[in-house]
Formats: C-alpha cells, structure tokens, sequence
C-alpha cells in the first residue's frame, strides 16, 4: 500500500516535469482548441440567410386611373401630391352628351311606362289608368303629359269600342223584337189553321150526307192550304232572323276577344321594348356617372398627365397614378437562383434600409408572402433571379422615426434552415466528390 502511493506520486511529479516544457504546453494547449473547435462545428448550429436586393413597395402597387369614354376636362380637382381618399373626385369631365342621352331614354322609357299603364287599364276593363309607376313623378311636365296622352287615348279607344258593339247590341235588340213577332205570327196562324181544319172537317162531313156543296169544302181547303203556306214563310223568316241574331252574337264575341288579344299583344311588345330599354338606360347612367373620375384607393396623386381644363381626354388614357397609403409595406425583392429552394412562403426576414445612415436604420422585420413559381431574367445583366414578395410587420413600420416611402432600396435577409459549421465546410466538398464520381 505505502509503495503504491510513493509510485503515484512519482509519477504526477514527472507528469508535470514534462508538461512544464514550453514545446509540450504549447502542443497540449493547441490541441485542446482544434478538440473544442471541431466539437464547436459539429454541433452548435449556424442560421443561415438568403440575401436579396428589392425595393420598398406598397402592395398593391400604384394604382392608375384611366376613362373608358374620354370627353372634355370641364374642372380638374387634383395636383401632383395631393392626398386623396378612396372615391374622392379627381376630375370632372363634361356631362352634356351623356345627360342628354340619359334623358331621351328616360322621356322614352316614360312613354312605354304611360302606354303600359294605359293597356293593362283596358286588358282589365278599368274605368281608367292608374299610372303607377310613374305617380311619384306626375309632378314633371313630361311624365304629365304623357299621362294625359295616353288617359286621353284611352278613351278615345273606349268609345270606338262602345260604339262598335252598341251597333251590334243594337242589331241583336231588333232581332230579338223580329223573332218575337214572328213567333206570335206563327203562333196565330197555328191555332187559326186548327180552327179553319176543325170547319174543313165538319163541312166534309156534310158533303158526304148532300147538305154542303163541294165548292165550301174546296174553299176551306184552299184557306187550309194558304194558311200552311204562309206558316211556313213566317217560319223561315224566324230560322234567318235567329240567324241573323247568331252571326250578330258571334260578331260581338269576336270583337270583344278581339280587343282583349289586341290590348294584350300591344301590351307584351311594350313590355319588351322596355326590357331592351332598361340596359341601355343603365349603361348612358353608367356613362355619366363616369364623368366624375375617382380615386380607386386612398393615397397621394403622381404621375398626373392632365393640367388644362377644356383640354381633350381620350379613350383609355392614363390620366394619374394613386400611390395607396392604406396598404401594408412590402419588400419587393430579387433572390438569386441558388437560394431559391432555401427560400419559402412563412420564412421570418430581416430587412435593412440600405440608402438610410446606418446609425438612423430601423429595425424592421418581415415575413415571405410569395415566391415565384418561375425565374425572371434581368433584360440589362442577364442575370436570372426569383421575384418574392416580404411583408413588413405593422409594428415596426408603426414605430419607425423615419418615414418610409415607396421605392426606398432595401436588402432582404431571409432566414434559411440552421446548419453546423462542419456541414457548411463539408457540403462543397462533398458536391465536388459525388460529381467527380460520375464524370466519365
């Protein structure tokens, strides 16, 4: 036991001899570090990035205001960096054509909406027309007189209508008085033939026993005779007088179906010339309500391309821009083809004011909201690259001091996935083996 202790001993002091050597020491302390190091890089992981150059944006862009029509500036409400508000008037053009059309397919569309009122008035055998679509307005010259018009129309065509059928009323009254006389007529030489047969046989009676000459038997058969003959005309006239009374009732009927198919056919065209009207009457409304240009979204006037008032705007131009001010700030950025698979919709950013003073750059963060699905090409370097869009957070533009504005250079630093220094050193190396592997 004592020697064992002495051997340890022994051996710690000549331990530290040794190590006490400045060559020794050295090589120990170097080992260590270059021990730490590669233990460093295998584990302790590295964030990675993706920088991209791009320029501040608000999303959305800038928007243009364009007139589909063109016409005359009559008043111009705008300059050059103005403030406008969504909806805001920009420019007034002149109204004069669209409102005069407006207004003759109004005076035209009341016409039809008068005759309508009018017909349906007659289809349902009113006493007049109700007008009601157009009461609200009967204060108006135009829609008053067309009213009046077709009041007055109406009961024109009421008159020739009664009078048409009061002459066939008329004709039937008669009639009916003709067949009634007819019929008592026929009625009269009926019971007067029963009696003249009930003398004829009394008298053949007599001839047959010599008290009655034959000549008063041959008399009262030949009044028996005329009297049948003239029944039978009063009979015949009967048949044509009822007739007569049928074509009359026919004719009233047909007139009467007539006028009913009459106002109903008048009627259903002027109800489809209504319908072709109305869409017309909504596109000349649209016109001029185009006449006054407004602003498709909230922000500042640039661009303006029009100054003088009389001036001539023509169809589709471009009159200004409205750069949006409501809309979030973006990044729109450019990341080089070799980082685009490390770059996605979600990943956190950094972004970095590269025109501002360093000492006075915000720190502002984003997010990727879009990676193009397809490479763009530079036309100037030929370079190729993928658009992506980085939305700024809200709360850091909203405590920024210094005013951020749109076109303002940036440099986006889009956090990739983390890796080891080992894997960062060893990754080329390990491309250049597997594609030296496949030459042939």
């Amino acid at each position: 036991m004592t020697m064992t202790t002495l051997d340890l001993t022994a051996f710690r002091r000549g331990l530290y001899a040794n190590v006490q050597t400045p060559e020794r020491l050295g090589l120990l302390v170097l080992a260590g570090f270059v021990g730490t190091l590669t233990l460093w890089g295998a584990v302790a992981p590295l964030s990675g990035a993706a920088i991209a150059p791009g320029i501040l944006q608000v999303e959305g862009e800038r928007q243009s205001v364009q007139h589909p029509f063109g016409g005359v500036v009559q008043r111009l409400r705008v300059r050059n960096g103005d403030q406008v508000t969504k909806g805001q008037v920009l420019i007034e053009l002149s109204d004069a054509d669209p409102r005069a059309r407006l207004d003759v397919l109004n005076g035209e569309r009341d016409q039809w909406l008068a005759e309508e009122s009018r017909l349906i008035a007659e289809r349902d055998r009113r006493a007049e027309p109700d007008f009601a679509s157009l009461a609200a307005r009967r204060s108006e010259p135009e829609v008053a007189q067309a009213m009046a018009n077709e009041s007055a129309l109406m009961a024109a065509r009421a008159r020739q209508y009664a009078t048409a059928t009061d002459i066939l009323r008329q004709r039937l009254a008669q009639l009916g008085e003709v067949k009634s006389g007819l019929r008592a007529q026929i009625d009269g030489l009926t019971r007067q033939r029963g009696f003249l047969d009930e003398e004829a046989t009394g008298a053949r009676q007599l001839l047959a026993s010599g008290y009655t000459p034959r000549t008063r038997v041959l008399n009262l058969e030949r009044n028996l005779a005329a009297l049948d003959t003239e029944r039978g005309q009063k009979l015949a006239e009967l048949a044509r007088a009822e007739e007569a009374a049928g074509e009359a009732e026919l004719e009233l009927a047909k007139q009467e179906r007539g006028h009913v198919a009459e106002v109903t056919e008048q009627l259903r065209q002027v109800q489809a010339k209504l319908a072709t009207l109305a869409p017309k009457i909504a596109a000349a409304a649209d016109m001029l309500e185009r006449t006054r240009v407004t602003a498709p979204a909230t922000g500042a006037v640039v661009g303006l391309t029009v100054f003088t008032e009389g001036g001539v705007v023509q169809a589709g131009a471009r009159l200004m821009d409205v750069v949006p001010s409501d809309n979030p700030l973006v990044v729109d950025a450019r990341v080089r083809v070799t980082d685009v698979s490390d770059v996605a919709p979600g990943r956190g950013a950094d972004v970095r004011l590269v025109s501002v003073n360093r000492n006075e750059r915000p720190q502002l963060r984003g997010e990727v909201t879009m990676v193009s699905a397809d490479r763009s090409v530079d036309e100037r370097s030929g370079q190729a690259y993928y658009p992506i869009k980085v939305r700024l957070n809200a709360e850091d533009v909203r405590r920024s001091s210094l005013e951020l504005r749109s076109g303002m250079a940036a440099e986006v630093v889009v956090t990739t996935q983390a890796r080891t220094l080992i894997q960062y050193l060893a990754g080329p190396l390990l491309d250049e083996i597997t594609g030296s592997f496949r030459e042939k």
